[in-house]
């Protein structure tokens, strides 16, 4: 069983109370869910791709988040993890069981090893960056649980408004602080234009250093649309900037291993795929292609059903180069992991 969610914040160092801080959810969506519809807010049934299945998925990770923070060697702290997805909890449960008969086995240390490795990146970032864009945000709570980001402006950009509402609630019946300066959430679907009217639109500074967190959110997008939005951050991006992705490999893109299940984009080398369409310093952060020890944790690569393919996945950071300045070439120092 899960913890309460009280005791695991208060067990949670470093969260405390900001009276100046403040949150706004902006609804910039014109087919936005009413907040009183029935309309559940899980709504997979099967495991197929499409928008719903993305949606979804968020609360799925979340509640694998929270089955992480539960366990006594856990690697993340998400105390609010659970809250959010303690309604969902029997139909994610059942999904779950589904995807593990019919594809395969979704390991939550994927999701553990991932969420640590943005948390590991953000504190590590240039400490200048006060400015963070979470694309792809969904039900993310790291405005309300890491100290790295005090003092920051959080933007929260996801194509459900019915999701933020949630979390805005369940927020408010935990009486729980941020951490963050303030939190903007955004609606906008990111497969369309319109991006940076909407950061403009509600504080975006693009003269300031920016984070760009886009965690889960790759394997959603086609190709044409994930070149359309890294160009869009790095337009809006001054120097100095940096961002962080996780995206899978191929396999997992491959119709005749997945079919209708297959994600949309994946690469085998994503330093020299679509990100290098922009002019940014990559570098893999980590590796799950190959078996290894992850902040003290063994991981053993998954296969496909199928081919029995090694499931890879890649943790890729970035920086917009600063003219005249010499780029370290580790852009994450202290960060204990193997390829």
């Amino acid at each position: 069983m899960l913890a309460a969610p009280r005791e695991i914040w208060e067990n949670t160092p470093g969260l405390s109370v900001l009276t100046n801080s403040s949150q706004q959810l902006f609804l910039d969506s014109p087919s936005i869910m009413d907040p009183a519809s029935s309309t559940p807010l899980f709504q997979v049934e099967s495991p197929v791709v499409d928008n719903a299945f993305a949606e979804s998925m968020g609360f799925v990770t979340t509640y694998l988040r929270a089955l992480e923070s539960a366990r006594n060697d856990r690697i993340i702290t998400d105390p609010f993890a659970e809250p959010l997805t303690r309604k969902q909890q029997p139909k994610i449960e059942e999904f779950l069981k589904k995807v593990s008969s019919e594809m395969y086995s979704f390991p939550e240390d994927i999701i553990a090893f991932r969420t640590r490795y943005l948390d590991e990146a953000l504190y590590h970032r240039d400490p200048r960056i006060l400015q963070i864009v979470m694309l792809g945000a969904g039900l993310d709570a790291r405005a309300y649980r890491l100290n790295s980001l005090r003092g920051c402006h959080v933007l929260e950009v996801d194509q459900s408004g019915s999701v933020f509402e949630h979390k805005a609630e369940v927020m408010k019946e935990l009486h729980a602080p941020l951490i963050a300066q303030n939190v903007d959430c955004i609606v906008s679907n990111l497969a369309e234009a319109g991006l940076e009217a909407n950061l403009m639109g509600h504080g975006f500074n693009p003269t300031m250093p920016t984070f760009w967190a886009m965690e889960g959110l790759i394997p959603y997008l086609e190709r044409f649309n994930i070149v359309d939005l890294l160009k869009a951050i790095d337009y809006l991006s001054a120097p100095g900037s940096e961002l962080w992705a996780d995206i899978p490999g191929r396999v997992l893109v491959d119709g005749e291993e997945w079919g209708k299940r297959a994600m949309k984009y994946g690469e085998d080398d994503p330093l020299h795929g679509v990100f290098s369409e922009i002019p940014w310093n990559l570098e893999v952060q980590a590796s799950l292609k190959t078996a290894g020890e992850h902040f003290g944790r063994h991981w053993t690569p998954m296969l496909s059903r199928k081919s029995k393919q090694i499931i890879p996945f890649f943790f890729v950071v970035g920086k917009k180069p600063i003219p005249g300045v010499v780029v370290e070439q580790k852009m994450n120092p202290g960060l204990d992991f193997e390829d």
